[in-house]
């Protein structure tokens, strides 16, 4: 089957993995030359991912018989309802149906009027004064999100971001002002105490079948220090669930997804493709902190090597509504590690050369994922982005963790990488702050 595969990053290059593994003849649209994309591709065309038009005239003319969308932007675009207007099966969401990442306005007041569980209260103002107001009148912590995409950076917190009134106000303003996230109009929303996880889900717009819980790490630096980022890197344990979760809190998370696809498909526009749930973990269980309508990056590199079933079967039976009831994953654990360029989270530097050893890397039992990195005359460069994720997996989370790190020493170059994810001393004092917080210390 030809499958095109829109996006050039690390996530993309782990669904062209999994396409690949199914023997799909694969197709890719991206912005830069991921030489892992390049070579598993019949063919690629590079240019903007949002230039919808481009996309699906290129599609048509290679026979393309399904697509999977990588990134949120070509899916706010309406690529997918492009696509299918093409009779060309699409995994993503309708234009309409992206609004649960595009909008987080409109995802918050649809869990309010359903009474989906899981919702923190918040607040929406467009305008200075209304906001002034209630922070002059507020004695709680709280966040400010921007409404529209911004690429995970976008959101700022009480304590980690912002740590006075004024500061907060001064967000606000400059949200209002350059339009962050696309239009002058932010949420606030109380802060929550706990510990974030990721749980991705396929969707068939009336079925949802979950993945592997994982761990993503938002801040540059070790000791979860430094600017947000879009993923430093993430990790699942061997048993599909994170040691500082319960049951209960994957089933309560779970509920609060189902009961949002069965809004959606309520209010006439059914949720179909990937819906992935950012969650934090409280004293009072799970609360949503966001949706994303597509597969999670890094979060996709833990789940999707260990899929078992057949990944183009998934795909193909969830375009036309028919998921089948469980999807299978290997009982692995799994820890991701991005190398990414020096500065990322402020001022990368990209054109740096990377040097890297894919036969040694293969050697420890690693995946490689290409990222955001430009091939040119057989060199790697870095761009301003993410530029590779190792990926260690191993019957248990310390394995998995100690052969990424043996992976990272066949990468050459300037570049950084968070060395403390999945280290059993970090996940320990993870499990030991979610005991604390549940017993209400």
């Amino acid at each position: 089957m030809k499958v095109l595969v829109v996006g050039g990053g690390g996530r993309e290059h782990a669904i062209v993995e999994a396409l690949h593994r199914s023997q799909a003849d694969v197709y890719a649209a991206m912005s830069n030359q991921n030489p892992g994309i390049r070579r598993r591709s019949k063919d690629v065309v590079l240019g903007d991912v949002t230039d919808v038009e481009r996309i699906v005239s290129w599609g048509k003319g290679h026979g393309i018989e399904l697509a999977v969308i990588g990134p949120e932007a070509p899916l706010e675009k309406g690529i997918t309802d492009a696509l299918e207007a093409a009779a060309i099966p699409t995994v993503g969401p309708s234009r309409e149906a992206a609004q649960l990442e595009t909008n987080k306005e409109f995802t918050r007041t649809l869990m309010r009027e359903h009474q989906i569980p899981g919702v923190p209260p918040f607040w929406a103002f467009d305008n200075l004064a209304g906001f002034e107001e209630f922070v002059n009148d507020s004695d709680f912590e709280f966040v400010i999100k921007p409404l529209g995409l911004t690429g995970g950076k976008g959101v700022r917190v009480w304590g980690d971001h912002f740590s006075s009134k004024a500061e907060a106000l001064a967000y606000g303003r400059e949200i209002l002002d350059k339009k962050i996230g696309g239009v002058a109009r932010f949420l606030i929303e109380e802060k929550l105490v706990g510990e974030e996880f990721s749980l991705q889900a396929f969707c068939d717009g009336r079925a949802l079948v979950p993945m592997p819980l994982a761990q993503d790490h938002k801040r540059a630096y070790e000791g979860d220090k430094g600017p947000n980022t879009g993923g430093m890197g993430s990790y699942s344990d061997a048993d599909h669930r994170l040691p500082f979760l319960t049951k209960e809190d994957f089933d309560h998370a779970l509920e609060t997804m189902t009961k949002t696809v069965e809004a959606m498909a309520a209010r006439g526009t059914p949720f179909k493709g990937i819906l992935y749930g950012g969650f934090m973990a409280t004293k009072d269980g799970p609360m949503l902190l966001e949706y994303n309508v597509r597969f999670a990056d890094p979060e996709s590199m833990n789940v999707l090597p260990i899929l078992e079933t057949d990944f183009l079967e998934v795909c193909s039976r969830l375009t036309a509504g028919n998921l089948p009831s469980g999807v299978s994953f290997a009982r692995k654990a799994t820890v991701c590690k991005y190398i990414v360029p020096m500065g990322y989270g402020s001022h990368p530097k990209a054109g740096e050369q990377l040097k890297v050893d894919e036969e040694s890397i293969r050697r420890t039992g690693a995946k490689l994922n290409y990222a955001s990195v430009d091939e040119r005359g057989g060199h790697l460069y870095t761009t301003s982005s993410r530029s590779l994720a190792i990926v260690g997996i191993a019957s248990n989370l310390a394995d998995a963790e100690s052969i990424s790190e043996e992976a990272l020493a066949f990468v050459s170059g300037s570049f950084y990488a968070r060395r403390d994810i999945g280290k059993p001393e970090v996940i320990q004092r993870k499990v030991e702050r979610m005991r604390k917080i549940r017993e209400g210390h």
